[in-house]
């Protein structure tokens, strides 16, 4: 039984059914949409995840710097005041 993209298409074997679906109409008949949604809410959370995740640490990594470099300018100003006194 030729299907109508005979040459290109390869063909479809489903071997975890015992009737598998022979065309699109027959497939999408018994459908269950959640299967989508379920992928696409798992997709979803995962990239949310890790995008929270990138803001996060680099949010840390900015207050860190911060809190470097702060102290970097209180210890520089503390040792040119002590450098003042001496002369």
């Amino acid at each position: 039984m030729p299907r109508n993209c005979y040459p290109l298409c390869a063909e479809k074997r489903d071997f975890m059914e015992h009737n598998p679906a022979q065309n699109g109409t027959d497939f999408y008949r018994e459908y269950d949409p959640m299967v989508g949604i379920g992928t696409a809410a798992v997709l979803a959370l995962f990239f949310f995840t890790i995008t929270i995740n990138g803001c996060i640490r680099c949010a840390v990594r900015k207050y860190k710097m911060h809190k470097f470099y702060k102290e970097i300018r209180k210890a520089e100003a503390d040792n040119q005041k002590k450098l003042c006194d001496n002369v």
